[in-house]
């Protein structure tokens, strides 16, 4: 059973998420729903050579030594019952101090170790909020391992604190324009060889998750391996709470953030509840 997290420990972790911009939550997720959807996401890879091919850069992304999906409660039964339970919505809401939350994408990470021993493909530093054509503070993402992520495997690392000071950078798969007032992302790792900032990150094990603020720098490295685990498959969630509100920077990436409607809501909107179903409100 998912573990019922008393009030004293909710609002520890509500006041460590407010403080450092990410919150581990240790066992979040039953033995029994890792199992199952493990098994929804092997059969979701398994299809990748049957979906035609313009559809294939809005549901996966391939790399070296990784698999994105996308989009899964669409149109996966076991997927969308897994995500809007009140065991996962619950806590989310209470540690975001979020009065409502709306669903909005899921998106899985399958990190595979290379075939030549080396690290395959993690993920740079970056900030979500950059790829985001809806903004606001309370725009949480809830990520979830499906199996063990440890410093070999291919574990979730944020910069301390970042959420609260840093401006908004450009997202490293899109680049940015002039006129979109973003900036280019710093060299973090110079910044933390040289102690300026500072590395907060959890080993996982298959069920813990973690909250992330939309404004949280955070990065992967690529999955190295071990002797008894090959891959490390996590599944993050997206979520709008209370303050958001639809304002796209760059066009192009709007339609990728679009709802169930396919449509654009107008500028400065709320995502409208027909689109983004409404799984929890206080």
């Amino acid at each position: 059973m998912t573990p019922r997290y008393s009030d004293a420990e909710l609002a520890e972790f509500a006041e460590f998420y407010a403080a450092h911009g990410a919150v581990r939550l240790p066992g979040l997720v039953e033995p029994e729903w890792v199992a199952r959807i493990l098994d929804e996401i092997d059969r979701a890879a398994a299809a990748f050579d049957s979906v035609p091919e313009p559809l294939r850069s809005l549901r996966y992304g391939r790399g070296r030594g990784r698999m994105t999906i996308r989009q899964q409660w669409r149109d996966n039964p076991v997927v969308r019952e897994f995500l809007f339970r009140e065991a996962l919505t619950v806590p989310l809401a209470r540690i975001t101090g979020c009065k409502i939350l709306q669903f909005w994408f899921d998106l899985t990470f399958i990190h595979e170790a290379a075939a030549d021993g080396e690290a395959g493909h993690g993920s740079d530093w970056h900030h979500d909020i950059a790829a985001f054509s809806y903004k606001g503070e309370k725009l949480p993402s809830l990520w979830m391992a499906m199996t063990p992520a440890t410093r070999e495997l291919s574990r979730i690392e944020f910069i301390d604190g970042s959420h609260r000071t840093v401006p908004g950078y450009y997202s490293p798969p899109t680049g940015g324009r002039a006129d979109d007032g973003l900036l280019q992302v710093p060299d973090f790792n110079a910044l933390i060889a040289s102690g300026e900032e500072r590395v907060l990150t959890w080993d996982c094990d298959p069920g813990d998750a973690i909250v992330i603020h939309p404004y949280t720098i955070h990065g992967a490295k690529g999955n190295a391996g071990t002797a008894t685990h090959q891959r490390r498959v996590a599944i993050t969630t997206r979520w709008l709470g209370d303050d958001v509100r639809w304002l796209p920077l760059d066009p192009k990436l709007a339609k990728d953030n679009f709802g169930a409607s396919g449509t654009a809501p107008p500028v400065g909107a709320r995502p409208p509840r027909s689109s983004y179903p409404v799984v929890w409100e206080a």
